[in-house]
């Protein structure tokens, strides 16, 4: 039994930029960690982590047999693994983020798991105006897969509630933070090459939070028995715009990109190419897609003040410290090809308290 009151928590997806970030942080607090990957090599993050004592299984998801073997002993999920893509085929979202799911709570709650932490997304409520908005809404129409799997799955969970099996919906906002190769230092990149990352005439608000911020509301549904059948909206709680975070990104760099599209071309462009993609199955991520250009083109801000009064969240990270923190890390993996998990400790705040 860990000093946090688990006998042992398991972390799926723990090779990726959110999982990996969870099961170090759950690890430096002393809980037991057990951390599913599914990579054919571990990754370096893992490998730290695992020297501090968490526990790694290579296992596939998608096998019942597997899922069961790696429930044994759990007594709490914090489920972060996912296709987690802005482009992609409804039937492979559909499989990964919704069957997955399906199996891995029943088989917990059949386990006699008693915690089932859920990270979803602030995608499920479509792209509309957004400012403020709370976990009732409003929704608008899913343009993608993602949207409709993620929201899908969110209903599998909270489903499957039963005494003694408490569950917990977290929607995220769009993490980023040291290590999330597969979103902020593509975009980073990009800039680097001269893209914007934004679409011209276009101030539409966002909802960032920092990976750490992040993991901090995972843990507080995790302890927190209130938290017990809700969904919570999980932001750095900022007014900010995506346009103000790309010229803040670039000013960090220190480069001027100059190439954006104006937004009604962006449309053109995304349709066009969503259509040819699809129509030739065509498995690569086009350049531009409806998905991307709705995410930035209206507003897309969302209210934590639940998330605060139930969990007693108080994120503590801005966006302006969080990207220059991302920023520095983005530029050790470029000198070192090693992928960092962490915040250099002279840049961390005091968060050792649950």
């Amino acid at each position: 039994m860990s000093s946090n009151g688990f006998r042992r928590i398991l972390v799926t997806g723990s090779s990726g930029f959110i999982g990996g970030w969870t099961a170090q942080i759950l690890a430096e607090r002393g809980y037991a960690v057990r951390a599913q990957y599914r990579r054919s090599r571990i990754p370096t993050h893992l490998e730290e982590v695992q020297r501090r004592g968490v526990e790694l299984q290579r296992r596939d998801l998608t096998v019942l047999a597997e899922v069961r073997h790696l429930l044994q002993d759990v007594e709490a999920v914090i489920h972060c693994a996912a296709l987690a893509r802005d482009w992609g085929y409804e039937e492979d979202f559909f499989l990964h983020n919704v069957e997955v799911t399906k199996h891995l709570v029943e088989e917990a709650r059949r386990a006699g798991c008693r915690v089932f932490v859920f990270l979803s997304s602030l995608s499920v409520y479509g792209f509309g105006d957004h400012r403020q908005s709370t976990e009732e809404g409003p929704f608008y129409p899913y343009v993608s897969g993602y949207q409709r799997s993620k929201k899908a799955a969110e209903e599998v969970v909270l489903r499957a509630a039963a005494p003694g099996f408490r569950v917990t919906v977290l929607r995220s906002g769009n993490a980023y933070g040291p290590g999330d190769t597969t979103t902020f230092y593509r975009l980073l990149a990009a800039q680097e090459r001269g893209v914007r990352g934004t679409v011209s005439g276009n101030r539409a608000l966002t909802s960032p939070v920092y990976v750490e911020d992040l993991v901090e509301a995972v843990i507080l549904a995790l302890e927190n028995v209130t938290a017990a059948g809700q969904v919570f909206n999980i932001t750095s709680g900022e007014e900010v715009t995506w346009a103000e975070m790309m010229q803040h990104c670039a000013e960090l760099l220190g480069v001027q990109p100059w190439f954006e599209l104006p937004i009604s071309l962006a449309w053109i462009a995304a349709y066009l190419f969503n259509g040819i993609y699809r129509l030739f199955r065509i498995k690569a991520e086009p350049v531009v897609f409806p998905y991307r250009i709705a995410h930035i083109a209206r507003d897309y801000n969302f209210s934590i003040d639940k998330a605060r009064r139930i969990l007693g969240y108080r994120p503590k990270t801005d966006w302006r410290t969080g990207l220059s923190r991302t920023v520095d890390a983005y530029r050790r993996y470029k000198n070192s090809g090693v992928n960092e998990f962490r915040t250099p400790p002279e840049q961390r705040g005091d968060r050792s308290s649950g």
